[in-house]
């Protein structure tokens, strides 16, 4: 008769020496141990890549802040001299004067989209006029921006961003 070949880990425990049995499988507290293991092992990767999560939505918002900054300052380089003329005569020397919205509606129609994600961002954009005598020869723009990350209500300090160009009139020279 022919015995059957058992497969190893199946059967009666195996003799050793000095009267021990060789059980094949894992415990309870072996798996135990070895989820405790990886458990530990893998807290600081997920710390890492959280941090790396905030760090992208950081820059992310950076990056459309200063995108919207600059399209303000394009959109009123397009804006004729004449109506920088006729909107701020006024305007005193080396004053700076708030922006008027209708020189940049592209822009301030993504301001406001964007306001709605980034709840506390806060854009102002300011010009000045460089006079000789009654004709215009710069259009100063700085922009202004500051916001706070997630929804505004954290306690850390604001973010900031200014930006500023001149438009040069080529008229003047």
């Amino acid at each position: 008769m022919r015995q059957a070949k058992r497969r190893r880990g199946h059967g009666r425990p195996v003799q050793m020496p000095g009267g021990l049995a060789a059980r094949w499988g894992v415990t309870l507290l072996e798996i135990v141990i070895a989820v405790f293991i990886v458990a530990i092992a893998l807290i600081p990767i997920l710390y890492t890549v959280q941090y790396g999560n905030k760090s992208t939505v950081k820059i992310n918002n950076y990056a459309e802040v200063a995108k919207l900054a600059q399209g303000l300052i394009e959109e009123c380089k397009h804006v004729p001299f004449w109506r920088y003329r006729d909107n701020y005569q006024g305007l005193a020397r080396d004053t700076w004067e708030v922006v008027n919205q209708n020189y940049y509606p592209k822009t301030y129609e993504a301001i406001e989209k964007f306001k709605a994600v980034l709840k506390s961002l806060d854009l102002k954009a300011d010009l000045k006029l460089v006079k000789k005598d009654d004709l215009i020869r710069e259009v100063w723009i700085r922009v202004h921006a500051t916001w706070k990350e997630g929804d505004g209500t954290t306690e850390q300090a604001p973010r900031e961003l200014r930006l500023a160009n001149a438009i040069r009139n080529p008229e003047a020279d």
